[in-house]
C-alpha cells in the first residue's frame, strides 16, 4: 500500500532539514564523525549535570499513580510551577497545558481554535514545519514576507488579513533568522488585529511560538506578546533552553483573557485528538527537581559571535542573529540548491532556503564546536565567488 497523496506531495517539497540530518548520518558511517560538519539539524547544547541529576531524581519517584493515566494537560503541581514561569498577571495552572515541545503546543492551538478551510498568516522566512501544522488541522497556511532585515511587514500583513483568517503565527527568536519580536512590531500587529476585529467582526488568533525564547543576545529582552494583545497563545518548550530535545517537553500557555471551562475542555480534547494524550511523565516531574529554569547563554553567543564574525571577514551575506542558534545566509551561488550539494560533497551539510520559504538563502546551526564552525566557514568562503 503507497503513502497518501497528501505525505508523497509533502515529502517531495518538504523535509530538507530532516533530509539533511539522514544524509549526515550516512555520510559520518562512510568518512568517520571527525569528517562530517554537520550543521543542519538544530542541535542545543549538552544538557548540564544538574539536568541530568533532574531527571534521574524524576525517574525513581514513586507515588500514587507514578506510572498510570494523569489529566490530559499535565500534572496540576506542574502547571502550577509553569504557570508562574509567564511573567503576566493571572495567569494560573488553568491557562497552562504541558505539552510533548512547543510543536505540540502549535499543533494543538490551532486544533483547538481554527476550523477547517481557515487561514493561518505567517511570516517568511518560517520554520519549516508550520504549513505542515496547518494541513494537519485542514487548514491553509499563508507566508507573508519579512522585510530585508527580517523585521514584520506590518503592511503585508495587513494586506493579507481576511475573513477566513483565523489566526497570525509568529516565531521569536525566529528559526530560521535570529529576529526577536520588537516593541513596534508586537504592537503594531495588535493593532493590526483589532482594526480588523473591529471592521469584520473576526476576532483573531495570535499564536507566538518561543522555543527559543531564553536564547537572547544582548541587548536584546524578551517582550511579553500577553501585555499587548488579550486573544494570545504562547507556545514554549524546555527542548533548547535545558538541552533536551529529545525529551520533547514543554507548555502551551492561555490569555487569561480567554482562559476556561470551554478553553480547557477543548485543549484536552486537542491533545487526545492529535495523539498525544499528555506530556511524557519524567520530563514533567523533572521540571519540579530543578530550582531555576534559566541557562547560562554566553557559550552560545560566543558561537554566535564567532559564526558572524567569520561570515563578515568572508564578506557573506547575513544578518546578526539576535538570538536563537541559526545563521541566515544569503547563497553565494544562484542556485541554492546546488551551493547545498556542493557542500555537502565537502562533507558540510546546511538546510536550503527553500524549506523556510526563502529559495535564496541557506540555514546552519552555530551550536556545534567551534572548530567545526571555523572549518565549515573556510568551506563555504573558498566556494564562494570572489568579490567584484
Amino acid at each position: 500500500m503507497g503513502v497518501s497523496r497528501w505525505t508523497q506531495t509533502q515529502l517531495e517539497s518538504g523535509g530538507w532539514v530532516r533530509r539533511m540530518f539522514e544524509e549526515g548520518q550516512r555520510l559520518r558511517l562512510v568518512h568517520g564523525d571527525a569528517a562530517v560538519i554537520d550543521l543542519s539539524l538544530g542541535q542545543p547544547l549538552a544538557a548540564g549535570s544538574a539536568i541530568a541529576d533532574a531527571f534521574r531524581e524524576a525517574a525513581s519517584e514513586r507515588f500514587a499513580g507514578r506510572f498510570e493515566y494523569m489529566p490530559n494537560l499535565g500534572y496540576l503541581d506542574v502547571r502550577e510551577r509553569t504557570a508562574r514561569d509567564v511573567d503576566h498577571p493571572g495567569v494560573t495552572a488553568s491557562c497552562i497545558a504541558m505539552t510533548p515541545g512547543a510543536a505540540a503546543a502549535t499543533c494543538i492551538a490551532i486544533r483547538t481554535f481554527v476550523e477547517s478551510g481557515e487561514d493561518i498568516i505567517g511570516t517568511t522566512p518560517h520554520f519549516a514545519e508550520y504549513r505542515l501544522y496547518a494541513e494537519t488541522a485542514g487548514a491553509r497556511f499563508v507566508p507573508v514576507a519579512a522585510r530585508p532585515d527580517m523585521t514584520l511587514d506590518l503592511d503585508a500583513i495587513a494586506a493579507a488579513l481576511g475573513r477566513s483568517t483565523a489566526a497570525v503565527l509568529l516565531n521569536s527568536p525566529c528559526n530560521p533568522s535570529g529576529h526577536v519580536l520588537q516593541h513596534e512590531e508586537l504592537h503594531g500587529v495588535a493593532e493590526l488585529l483589532r482594526a480588523h476585529e473591529a471592521r469584520t467582526g473576526r476576532r483573531v488568533l495570535l499564536i507566538v511560538d518561543e522555543v527559543y525564547r531564553r536564547l537572547l543576545y544582548p541587548p536584546q529582552q524578551r517582550l511579553e506578546p500577553f501585555a499587548y494583545y488579550e486573544n494570545t497563545v504562547l507556545a514554549r518548550s524546555f527542548s533548547k533552553d535545558l538541552g533536551i530535545a529529545g525529551e520533547r517537553i514543554g507548555y502551551l500557555a492561555v490569555h487569561p483573557a480567554i482562559a476556561g471551562d470551554a478553553v480547557t475542555r477543548g485543549l484536552e480534547l486537542a491533545m487526545r485528538a492529535l495523539g498525544f494524550v499528555n506530556a511524557p511523565a519524567t520530563a514533567q516531574r523533572a521540571l519540579l527537581h530543578l530550582d531555576d529554569w534559566g541557562i547560562n547563554v554566553t557559550p552560545y553567543r560566543e558561537r554566535r559571535d564567532l559564526i558572524v564574525e567569520g561570515a563578515r571577514a568572508q564578506r557573506l551575506d547575513i544578518v546578526e542573529p539576535q538570538g536563537g542558534i541559526y545563521l541566515w545566509l544569503r547563497s553565494p551561488f544562484a542556485d541554492a540548491l546546488r551551493f547545498v550539494e556542493e557542500l555537502a560533497e565537502r562533507r558540510v551539510l546546511v538546510v536550503p532556503g527553500v524549506a523556510f520559504g526563502s529559495p535564496d538563502h541557506v540555514r546552519l546551526c552555530f551550536s556545534y564546536a567551534r572548530e567545526k564552525l571555523r572549518s565549515a566557514l573556510e568551506v563555504i568562503a573558498s566556494m564562494a565567488p570572489a568579490p567584484a
